[in-house]
Formats: C-alpha cells, sequence, structure tokens
C-alpha cells in the first residue's frame, strides 16, 4: 500500500517531482563531468610522468646517489642480446637506453652550459612525443648525429634546423671531448629551464662523445599496462637484481605520487559543495511537497498510518526520485564522457611545451567512479528527504488538522 501510496504522489505531484530529479540529474551531470575530467588528467599526467621516466629503470649500484650531478659512473653495459632479454619479458613494449650528463654547446655566437639527454630515436619519440607537436623549425630525430634543443638556447646559440653545434665535455677517462651534429629542429617550450638548456641527443653521437660505447648511465623499461607493474617488477629484478639497482616509477617519483594523492583533497571539496548546494534545493523541495500535502497525511494518520510507515512513504518516494535522477544525469553525462575520450580537446598551442602534460585533454570512463557517483545520485535524494520525513512523522493529525481548518 505505501508504494502505491508513494508513487500515486509522485505522479500527482509531478512538478515538485520534476523539480527533485533535475536537481539530482544536474548534480549527477556535474559530478559525472567533472570525475571523468580529473580522471583523464590523472591518468593522462600518470602516464606522461611514466613517459619521461620508464615504468622500471635499470641503473648501476650508487647511481641514484650521485644522479642529482649527472654522473657517467657508475655506468651499466648496452648491448643488444641485453636489450633482447628485456623485450622478452610480459608487457615490456620500449627499452630506453639512456646517457644523461652536463655540457658546453657552442656556435660561432656564444657557449651555454647544456643539460644532455641520449636515447635512440625511437626511445626519444616515445618519451618526448609531446615536443614533436612543439618543433617551431625542423623535425623531430631521425637518424645518427643529430640534435633538437629548445627554441631559448637556439636563439641564443643563433642556431637554426640545419646548422651545426660543437658538443664539448669531458668523457668518462676525464679528458676533453667534443662532437660536431646537425641540429635537426627547435621546439618552443613553455618550460624555460628545458627551453634553455635541453638538449635530445642521438645515442651512438654521445656514446662517441663520452668514449662510452656499448655503456649507459640506465635503461628505463615501459609497460603496455600500468597495473602489470607489480607482475613485472619482481621478475626485472630476479634477473638483475643482484648486479643492478631496479626501481619502478613510483619509487623514483614519490613526491609526484604524492601531490596526486593530494589533488584527492580538492575534489573531494567540489563534490561536497555540488552534494551540499544539491541537498538544500531538494529539501527545500520536499519540505513544500509535504506542506502542500499536510491534510492528506493528516487523514492518512487519523486512520491508521503509523510515524513509521510515513517516513518510509517520504523515504521511498525520494529513493524513486533519486534514482530516476541519476538514470537522467548518467544518460547526458555519459555520451559526453565517451565523447571526449574519443576525441581529446586541445587547450591550445600554448601548453604544447608544459613539462609533464601537453595540450591535448581528454576525458576517462572510469567504471567506479561513475558507479560511486550513481551512489551518491541516490544518497544525496534520500538524504534530502530525510528531515521532511521526519518532521511530517512527528505532526499530530490533530494538529494537522487543526492547523489546516
Amino acid at each position: 500500500m505505501l508504494i502505491r501510496l508513494a508513487l500515486r504522489d509522485i505522479r500527482k505531484m509531478w512538478k515538485r517531482s520534476l523539480a527533485v530529479i533535475a536537481v539530482v540529474a544536474v548534480s549527477v551531470f556535474l559530478l559525472q563531468f567533472g570525475a571523468s575530467y580529473v580522471d583523464g588528467f590523472r591518468d593522462k599526467v600518470q602516464k606522461q610522468a611514466v613517459r619521461e621516466s620508464g615504468h622500471i629503470r635499470i641503473a648501476a649500484k650508487g647511481y641514484d646517489e650521485k644522479i642529482d650531478l649527472l654522473p657517467l659512473e657508475p655506468n651499466i653495459p648496452w648491448t643488444e642480446s641485453f636489450g633482447d632479454s628485456l623485450r622478452s619479458l610480459p608487457e615490456v613494449t620500449m627499452v630506453r637506453p639512456m646517457l644523461r650528463f652536463g655540457a658546453l654547446a657552442n656556435s660561432p655566437e656564444r657557449t651555454l652550459e647544456m643539460q644532455l639527454v641520449a636515447t635512440t630515436t625511437e626511445a626519444a619519440k616515445s618519451i618526448w612525443g609531446r615536443l614533436d607537436r612543439a618543433i617551431s623549425d625542423g623535425a623531430f630525430l631521425d637518424g645518427p648525429n643529430q640534435v633538437i634543443l629548445g627554441s631559448n638556447a637556439a636563439r641564443l646559440l643563433d642556431v637554426q634546423s640545419g646548422d651545426k653545434i660543437i658538443l664539448l665535455t669531458s668523457d668518462i677517462h676525464g679528458g676533453l671531448s667534443a662532437v660536431e651534429p646537425v641540429v635537426r629542429g627547435v621546439f618552443k617550450s613553455l618550460n624555460e629551464e628545458e627551453d634553455a638548456t635541453l638538449v635530445i641527443a642521438e645515442l651512438g653521437t654521445v656514446q662517441r662523445l663520452l668514449a662510452m660505447e656499448g655503456r649507459v648511465t640506465s635503461v628505463t623499461l615501459e609497460l603496455e599496462h600500468h597495473d602489470m607493474l607489480e607482475e613485472v617488477l619482481p621478475q626485472v629484478r630476479e634477473l638483475f637484481g643482484s648486479q643492478y639497482q631496479v626501481t619502478s616509477w613510483k619509487e623514483d617519483q614519490a613526491a609526484f605520487i604524492q601531490l596526486l594523492d593530494a589533488s584527492e583533497i580538492g575534489i573531494w571539496v567540489i563534490t561536497i559543495i555540488i552534494l551540499t548546494v544539491a541537498s538544500l534545493g531538494m529539501i527545500n523541495t520536499f519540505m513544500i511537497s509535504i506542506l502542500e500535502r499536510l491534510r492528506e497525511f493528516g487523514t492518512l494518520r487519523a486512520v491508521g498510518l503509523l510515524p513509521g510507515q510515513l517516513i518510509k512513504l517520504v523515504l521511498f518516494q525520494g529513493a524513486v526520485l533519486g534514482v530516476i535522477g541519476t538514470i537522467v544525469g548518467l544518460i547526458f553525462s555519459l555520451p559526453v564522457t565517451f565523447y571526449f575520450e574519443a576525441n581529446p580537446f586541445d587547450l591550445g598551442e600554448g601548453l604544447q611545451g608544459i613539462e609533464g602534460i601537453d595540450s591535448l585533454i581528454w576525458m576517462t570512463f572510469v567504471p567506479e567512479t561513475t558507479l560511486n557517483i550513481a551512489g551518491l545520485g541516490l544518497l544525496i535524494s534520500i538524504f534530502a528527504s530525510v528531515y521532511p520525513a521526519f518532521w511530517a512523522s512527528r505532526k499530530q493529525p490533530v494538529d494537522i488538522l487543526r492547523e489546516l481548518g
């Protein structure tokens, strides 16, 4: 009987019902839209961070103690057989031998202190693909004896694509060494340090410069899926842990992980604000609806409806309206999420060079997030009906009928 009464009242007070449904639907839409954007942003930034550092890094023991100085020693051997053994591991999609060091870049105009990173052209593309879109002159690395550098460095050195620069540094034996690569391209980055000091070079060229043929400072592995890290990492440590230091990106970028975790606070603040506004709006709507039906409630109480039954009646109505509003909100929000997941939107060329991200932003559909939002949509509608339900249940039938004459 209570269910029939609740459904009848929903139909009878259809304008109030639509108002509650609209509030729930808008709240669910905003939560789904915002959560999908945040999930997409987190996923993108995490992928970019992993792309920079690799899921797994192999280095000589003791290298991390000096890593801020970009040392050439200790280092590890790099051979095709070593690379093949790493590529044969499950889920490994890219093996990237790396050399990081400091050097002087010289042109007829000026000499600058630069930070050089060298790897294979294929690996460079997988790491710095965002800079490929930010190339303002020339093209990305595609062969030996090539470098690309930032636009500010190119301006100070007065070079452009096709010109040559001299890279001067100390080799692994302590002697001065120089090489004269071709500037393949110039990229524009909003990261001032990157734009002024970063040089990306082809690995073979740098190994000759440093007298480190067959040696690198680290090797990073990129996996097909993030969640395979816990499975692959022990295998790599079992194979190479006795000889080398093997770390995961979570260990190498602990501060970054903490930053992502801290961002959850902001997400919860926004969620609470949306839920609070929605709850207040629905409480107001429920109260008006109950005031308009006080005579009906008084009559029902007079013929035997118990206070607990009245509470159940109002709460059931809130639950039904919450379910309908949640479904409507998801019907409108999920297509938007799926569209922007398949079609990232561009925030503009100005963001293409920011370190860690590029200008393309997309949404990500996470089933767990959507289920949580659906649950919140239902809960806020039930929560909003609690106070009106208890308020109405405390009214005595005689008082209700007397007040209404």
